[in-house]
């Protein structure tokens, strides 16, 4: 049995969020030529000029057209979504395509100073970036995505202690391609419309979806995100970095070694978790059921939450019941909290086995039954958290209630 090969990604902010889905008919008309923001910049990218030595001290390895995903190119894509509407970029280890418009600086001031920070880093390798911009500008925003990203499969590497040298340069299917065993670069595809994820979804994925989703193109094994920026509704600059963070590193953790079967779901949730919560912002990557009652004011602050719910037996979630969880749609507020709050225990603890245990549990090689052998990959982990870190379910609940009441303030 194939694994599945679509992912969504539903969101949940402090502002209201709709996420109704509508596609349309598969065809190869472009969308309706309109004169938006990137249609008018023009191929050029004004921070490199196509420069290749300005290109090489910014990790760009080429603009579009290049390859895609499943045998098509961007060429293939813009003849569906129209030409010159979207902006292609390729790095090392990701292509990425982009028609966001301009975007405002976001408003908390601790998302502020990490913009600021991120700015500051970023024009060490692209030095014609503004210092102080008034908005982020398309081809601004598409580079700090492609820093974004490659950040983040740096990070990866680390925790699992691996660099690009572990991996063949030539494999053309996993676990032995080039980029973290796939033979393909991990795709980012992010849309201003709605309107235009959905085409590109319904072309090229043949499934409906317009908000946010990751995906798997089985024909040459690559993991994309793709989300609309239109679909999330209220989100800012931070925001949607956030949520780019949390689908990236879900689609890192599936896409290492080649996606045959499903990992424990605490696991990814959480890992992914730990890293878009990094990002300052208020905008949650969680669905929140409707009989969980959590103030609005108060959905980000996850410390304390779990926290209250720690310290309480019968208010948390024990270890055992949590890892039995195997649906997203299963996941609530409170699952996906705990789930953080257990990976973040973990990683405080002793990342490097968290790393070794993540490392194993994707080595296990494919017997082809993908939902079956989840459940034993789920298995495997209680065993390695037992081997790694000492823990059987109940130690597991007691450290990690411990460590909570410790670490996390209460308000």
């Amino acid at each position: 049995m194939l694994p599945r090969a679509w992912f969504p990604l539903f969101v949940r902010a402090l502002v209201a969020l709709t996420l109704a889905s509508f596609a349309l008919p598969a065809q190869d008309k472009p969308a309706p030529k309109d004169e938006d923001e990137v249609s008018k910049l023009g191929p050029v990218d004004p921070y490199t000029g196509g420069d290749a030595a300005a290109m090489a001290l910014a990790g760009v390895v080429a603009y579009g057209p290049f390859a895609w995903a499943d045998h098509q190119s961007t060429a293939d894509v813009d003849r569906v979504l129209g030409e010159k509407r979207f902006l292609w970029l390729e790095t090392a280890h990701f292509r990425l395509g982009s028609s966001l418009k301009s975007i405002a600086w976001p408003e908390d001031n601790e998302a502020k100073k990490q913009l600021q920070d991120e700015l500051k880093a970023l024009r060490k390798k692209l030095p014609k970036a503004p210092e102080r911009p008034k908005k982020l500008d398309p081809w601004l925003r598409l580079h700090l995505a492609a820093h974004r990203c490659e950040k983040a499969y740096g990070e990866f590497q680390h925790l699992i202690g691996v660099t690009d040298a572990d991996f063949a340069t030539n494999g053309s299917q996993p676990p032995h391609g080039a980029f973290l065993g796939l033979p393909g670069k991990f795709l980012l595809l992010q849309c201003q419309k709605k309107s235009d994820m959905a085409r590109y979804m319904d072309r090229f994925c043949g499934t409906k979806e317009d908000t946010s989703m990751r995906f798997y193109h089985q024909k040459t094994f690559q993991f994309i995100h793709v989300m609309a920026s239109e679909g999330l509704e209220g989100f800012d600059e931070s925001g949607l970095h956030g949520h780019m963070v949390y689908a990236l590193w879900h689609n890192l953790v599936n896409g290492y070694r080649g996606f045959s079967y499903p990992m424990p779901m605490w696991l990814t949730e959480g890992l992914a978790h730990c890293h878009a919560r990094k990002v300052k912002s208020v905008f949650l990557n969680v669905q929140i059921k409707d009989d969980e009652a959590v103030a609005e004011d108060k959905q980000a602050n996850w410390p304390p939450k779990v926290r209250a719910r720690a310290q309480h037996e019968g208010a948390f979630l024990p270890f055992e019941q949590l890892a039995a969880i195997v649906k997203w749609e299963d996941m609530g507020y409170h699952a996906h909290s705990q789930s953080w709050s257990r990976v973040d225990y973990l990683m405080q603890a002793d990342e490097e086995k968290l790393g070794a245990m993540l490392k194993q549990l994707k080595s296990v090689p494919s017997d082809g039954t993908y939902e079956a052998q989840g459940a034993q990959i789920c298995a495997l982990a209680q065993k390695l958290l037992a081997e790694l870190y000492g823990l059987d379910p109940a130690g597991f609940d007691q450290k990690w209630r411990e460590w909570v009441l410790k670490t996390y303030p209460k308000k």
